[in-house]
């Protein structure tokens, strides 16, 4: 969670209390409130006692930007929606949900062949295959590495699991922003 460092600059000076003062009302340290002031991520207990001194929701010390990493239902509707979209990214943590749901589509599909035929599971592979390689191009362009990396795939056995330790590289531009922040 990021707080919203103006929103709390706001509120302590509104009260004019220095971040000494409000470091004591809020039983946190100085160092802390030091940080939130200047847009550090803010954990759950942090936020309900500046929350609580300030007497106001917690949301509302909040920023409105949505964190980086979806809910997994979210994440698994937005790899269905972007199904067929190859251009793009698509951060790790999104990209696994996603890969979740295609396994349990799959597996529920494994079910359905043994009940009805084994048509169902062909179908369902088929229908998963497209999205799954446009999933996997937006991934890779996130991690900073070359969409055609997928062919690795091909090979027997190794292939496979080349392409999906690729898959868990961390992306790129955050690693620049790391490096740059650092």
């Amino acid at each position: 969670m990021h707080i919203n460092s103006a929103r709390l600059r706001e509120l302590r000076t509104g009260r004019q209390w220095s971040q000494e003062q409000l470091a004591n009302l809020s039983g946190l340290n100085l160092r802390t409130i030091q940080r939130l002031e200047s847009g550090a991520k803010i954990s759950t207990e942090s936020l309900r006692a500046l929350a609580a001194v300030f007497e106001v929701p917690a949301e509302s010390l909040l920023t409105g930007n949505p964190s980086p990493s979806q809910p997994a239902l979210e994440a698994m509707r937005d790899g269905v929606l972007r199904g067929l979209e190859f251009t793009g990214t698509t951060p790790r943590a999104d990209f696994w949900w996603f890969a979740l749901a295609v396994a349990m589509v799959l597996a529920f599909a494994q079910l359905f062949a043994e009940a009805i035929g084994q048509w169902a599971l062909e179908i369902t592979s088929l229908l998963v295959l497209l999205p799954w390689i446009a999933a996997c191009t937006r991934r890779l362009r996130d991690a900073g590495l070359n969409p055609w990396w997928q062919l690795i795939s091909l090979a027997p056995v190794g292939g496979i699991l080349v392409l999906l330790y690729l898959l868990t590289y961390p992306t790129k531009a955050k690693e620049a922003a790391e490096v740059a922040a650092g």
